[in-house]
């Protein structure tokens, strides 16, 4: 699948000097949230700007669960609609828990519209509502970053894969004793609809501790199903099944769609589940004439080190997937850090920080106070104490988020400390984390 089947946000650009969003340049955009009644009209100017999405996709959006009318804010002048944006909510897992955030999609402005500033009065309605919702984080993926770094949003980086040859994996494997098994331990299958369950299990078992993806209740799984952002989807298990009775229990997946595997999980016990469902989906993809593959899964799945050791010279490690790159803005920054006061509980136990020690941080535009008690970590605003840390803002926002390389930042001279003890207890309860966003969520219908 190319990266233009993704979707993508597309914006005006910086406003002219001298032209302002309103009456005084003798035309006045109002923004608003849309209502279902306005769903073909948003339809007519999303494919007039974007040439996307398909009936199908955007019949999709409006089932998914958590989808309101009021997420899509519309620019209007007169009554002609000139410029969308869409946010939704989702609960993103962190390590032992969850953050709401809202992800935001959709962006754009008519041509002629553009060059007037509407696409960031969007933008900031969007993240105004998002926030009055509950989320604590924005999340967008885009090809045009520097419009949202211009409006507050930083970086984190982009999607991640590994890829090699099929024929090379399969030879890897083969060396290995493998690829082909006459007697395989686990058989792999289309999955059925009764395994739901067994699927949402399989997930939540990889979510735990995981930094990153979005939890999926069992509705939120179904839409994605019925979405058919895939081609197949492969399910494992072991040994043979009984025609007339219930299915085995499965023990991995694997969602495809082109010479891509957007999602493989598999059970931790079960290791050969990767391996299994590796050989199918390249044995596709040699079917079909494709003569590569990419892998997404968790950055430290055994499926990486088996594609990797396929790259022969050149056994590179997770590389750059090419659909842009994932943007962040905190929305509400305290009560981001209130929601991870737990993790970071965790993370000074591990790290042996005492009870009432105290850490600040500053960002230059706010300041805060981490105090680690016995029962807990309590976040007091609008104070730092002797022992604190000053970053600029988007390094507060990666440092909070698990983006922050430490060495980098220090290297630049942009970290500040009160005492090499408040660096080193930064660099402890703020580590760079091996964050993982799964592609499925956000693959659009098949045409």
């Amino acid at each position: 699948m190319s990266p233009s089947d993704l979707p993508s946000i597309a914006a005006d650009s910086s406003p002219r000097p001298g032209v302002a969003a309103g009456c005084a340049s003798g035309w006045e955009c109002r923004i608003a949230p849309a209502a279902r009644r306005d769903h073909p009209a948003v339809f007519h100017f999303l494919t007039a700007v974007f040439q996307r999405p398909s009936r199908d996709e955007f019949r999709a959006q409006l089932e998914d669960p958590a989808y309101e009318p009021r997420q899509r804010l519309l620019g209007r002048i007169d009554s002609e609609i000139v410029g969308h944006v869409q946010w939704g909510p989702r609960v993103m897992q962190f390590g032992s828990g969850g953050v709401p955030v809202a992800w935001l999609g959709w962006l754009g402005v008519l041509p002629q519209w553009g060059g007037r500033g509407l696409g960031r009065r969007l933008l900031a309605a969007a993240e105004q509502a998002a926030a009055r919702s509950g989320a604590s984080v924005g999340l967008l993926w885009t090809r045009i970053p520097e419009f949202f770094r211009r409006a507050g949003w930083v970086g984190l980086g982009p999607r991640t894969c590994s890829r090699a040859g099929t024929h090379e994996i399969l030879a890897v494997l083969a060396a290995r004793g493998l690829y082909p098994r006459s007697r395989r331990r686990c058989a792999v299958r289309p999955w059925r609809r009764l395994e739901m369950g067994s699927v949402v299990a399989l997930y939540n078992r990889n979510l735990a501790g995981a930094y990153g993806p979005f939890q999926r209740s069992e509705t939120y799984w179904k839409w994605l199903v019925e979405r058919h952002g895939y081609q197949q989807f492969y399910v494992t298990h072991h040994g043979h099944e009984d025609a007339e009775g219930p299915p085995a229990p499965i023990t991995g997946y694997a969602a495809i769609r082109g010479e891509r595997i957007v999602e493989l999980l598999t059970m931790p016990e079960s290791p050969a589940a990767a391996v299994d469902l590796l050989v199918r989906a390249c044995g596709d993809a040699i079917e079909c004439g494709q003569h590569t593959i990419r892998v997404h899964a968790p950055p430290d799945h055994r499926v990486h080190h088996l594609v990797h050791s396929a790259r022969g010279a050149h056994p590179a490690g997770l590389e750059p997937d090419g659909d842009g790159i994932l943007m962040a803005r905190l929305l509400d920054p305290l009560r981001l850090l209130r929601l991870l006061a737990g993790e970071l509980a965790g993370r000074a136990r591990g790290a042996g920080v005492p009870p009432a020690t105290a850490l600040g941080i500053s960002d230059g535009r706010r300041k805060c106070r981490l105090d680690f008690q016995d029962q807990g970590v309590r976040v007091i605003s609008r104070r730092l104490g002797p022992d604190w840390v000053g970053l600029q803002p988007h390094d507060f926002a990666q440092m909070l988020l698990g983006h922050l390389d430490w060495d980098e930042a220090m290297g630049s001279g942009r970290v500040r400390a009160g005492s090499p003890t408040a660096l080193g207890l930064a660099q402890a309860l703020f580590p760079r984390l091996p964050c993982w966003h799964p592609l499925l969520d956000d693959l659009p219908a098949r045409d």
